[in-house]
C-alpha cells in the first residue's frame, strides 16, 4: 500500500536566505554594503581577508588579485580614503594627506564632502579602525615626547620622513616657543611646502631629502637631541 504525505507551504512565510557559506563572502559584503549594513559588512570583509591572508598565504596574491574585478571595489572605492591607499597618487599608500584624513585636518574634509553617500559612510566607518585610532594616538605621543624633551633643555629636534607634520599643533612646547629648532625632513616637497605655510611662523624649518640620503652620509644633518621618524619603517626593506 502505497503512502503520500500532504505538505502545506506557507505563502505569507519570509524567504529564507541561502546560508552564508553557499554565497562567496565578497558577494555577501557587496549586498550589505548596498542595504547600508556599512558597520557589519566592512567588519565582516577584514576578517575574511585577515583570515585568508593567515591561512592560506599561497593562494593570498591570486584572491588579492581576483577582489579587484569584483563589484565591491568599486563599492569600496567611493571612499576616498579607501581609494587613495589603493592608487596611491603619490608612489606611496600612508602619504600625508591620508594622514590628514586620520587626523580630520587639511583635505579631509573637502574630501568627505565630495564623496558619495557610501563613500563617506566608509570613510567615517574607517576613522573608527583600530589603525586609524593607533595614528592618531602616535601623534599625540610624539608631541609628548617634544615636550618631554623641551622641559629638559632648549631642545633641537629633527623629524624624518615628516609629512605634513600635523604633531606640533598639539606640542605646547612648540606653540610657547620652547624648541631651539626644529628641522622637517622629507623627500616630498609638496609635504614640505605645507610645513612651511602651516608651520614655519613655529619656528619650523624644512629640508627636502631622502632615507637614503641620511644612510649614505649625503645628507647634511647636524647633532639634535630628538630625532623621530613616525612612519618611515613601514617602507623599509629589513635590509
Amino acid at each position: 500500500m502505497q503512502t503520500t504525505t500532504n505538505i502545506t507551504v506557507s505563502t505569507t512565510a519570509p524567504l529564507i536566505a541561502p546560508p552564508i557559506q553557499q554565497k562567496a563572502a565578497l558577494d555577501i559584503v557587496n549586498d550589505q554594503l548596498q542595504a547600508g549594513w556599512i558597520a557589519g559588512a566592512l567588519d565582516e570583509l577584514f576578517d575574511d581577508l585577515m583570515g585568508r591572508r593567515e591561512e592560506e598565504p599561497q593562494d593570498w596574491p591570486a584572491y588579492a588579485r581576483s577582489c579587484l574585478s569584483h563589484p565591491v571595489c568599486r563599492l569600496l572605492h567611493q571612499d576616498p580614503f579607501t581609494y587613495r591607499a589603493f592608487a596611491k597618487p603619490r608612489g606611496y599608500a600612508g602619504d600625508a594627506i591620508m594622514m590628514d584624513y586620520i587626523y580630520g585636518l587639511g583635505e579631509a574634509g573637502e574630501a568627505a564632502r565630495k564623496a558619495t553617500p557610501l563613500g563617506h559612510a566608509i570613510f567615517q566607518y574607517m576613522d573608527t579602525r583600530p589603525s586609524a585610532k593607533a595614528v592618531r594616538f602616535r601623534r599625540r605621543l610624539i608631541a609628548g615626547l617634544i615636550d618631554q624633551v623641551a622641559q629638559r633643555q632648549e631642545a633641537r629636534v629633527l623629524a624624518v620622513a615628516a609629512g605634513h607634520l600635523r604633531e606640533v599643533e598639539i606640542s605646547s612646547a612648540m606653540q610657547n616657543g620652547k624648541v631651539r629648532e626644529f628641522v622637517a625632513f622629507d623627500q616630498d616637497e609638496s609635504s614640505l611646502a605645507v610645513v612651511a605655510r602651516d608651520y614655519a611662523h613655529l619656528g619650523v624649518r624644512t629640508m627636502p631629502g631622502s632615507v637614503r640620503q641620511i644612510l649614505s652620509g649625503k645628507a647634511k644633518l647636524e647633532q639634535y637631541d630628538f630625532v623621530y621618524a613616525a612612519g618611515l619603517f613601514d617602507y623599509l626593506s629589513g635590509r
